[in-house]
C-alpha cells in the first residue's frame, strides 16, 4: 500500500543559520539529465547507429518565496555572495547546506530533500501596491551542487 500522500502546503525551507521564515512558495526542485541521441555513425550497408547516452547531470535553480518582515538575513546572504562594489564576492565561504521538508497532517517530517552547498543568485524585493491587501513577499533564487531526496 502507498504511503500517505502529502499536501503542497505544509512545508518548511532552512539553510545553515537562516531558519525561521514564513515561506509562502517553493519551486525549482529539479534535477536533470538529458541524454545525448544523436546519430554516432553509419556502419556496413549504412545501417544507423543511434544510442541515448547520459550526460552531464544539471540542476534547476530553487526559488524561495518568503513573507517579507523587518528580518533582512536572506537579503544579506544575498549581498555577500552577489556584491561586486569594494569587497570581492563571498560566495564560495557562504555556500550553506539547506533542506525543504514536507509535513503529514500531524506536522510529522515525511520528506526531505538535502539541497548540497546552495548560494544566492538572485533576489528580487517585494512589489508594493497601495490598494493591494496582500502580504509583501521577497525571493530569492539559489543556485547548488545538487539535491537528493532522503525521505
Amino acid at each position: 500500500m502507498p504511503g500517505e500522500m502529502l499536501t503542497a502546503c505544509k512545508f518548511y525551507f532552512e539553510a545553515d543559520g537562516i531558519t525561521d521564515k514564513f515561506i509562502k512558495e517553493i519551486s525549482g526542485l529539479g534535477i536533470e539529465n538529458t541524454p545525448a541521441q544523436e546519430v554516432h555513425g553509419s556502419s556496413r550497408q549504412g545501417k544507423i547507429f543511434r544510442q541515448a547516452t547520459p550526460t552531464v547531470v544539471k540542476f534547476t535553480n530553487i526559488t524561495i518565496k518568503v513573507i517579507a518582515t523587518d528580518d533582512t538575513d536572506l537579503y544579506k546572504w544575498y549581498q555577500k555572495c552577489n556584491e561586486d562594489m569594494g569587497d570581492p564576492r563571498q560566495w564560495q565561504q557562504n555556500r550553506k547546506g539547506a533542506s525543504v521538508v514536507a509535513y503529514d497532517q500531524q506536522g510529522t517530517e515525511k520528506a526531505r530533500w538535502v539541497i548540497k552547498s546552495c548560494y544566492p543568485c538572485k533576489y528580487t524585493g517585494p512589489t508594493l501596491t497601495a490598494s493591494g491587501g496582500d502580504m509583501a513577499n521577497e525571493t530569492i533564487e539559489l543556485v547548488h551542487e545538487g539535491i537528493k531526496r532522503e525521505m
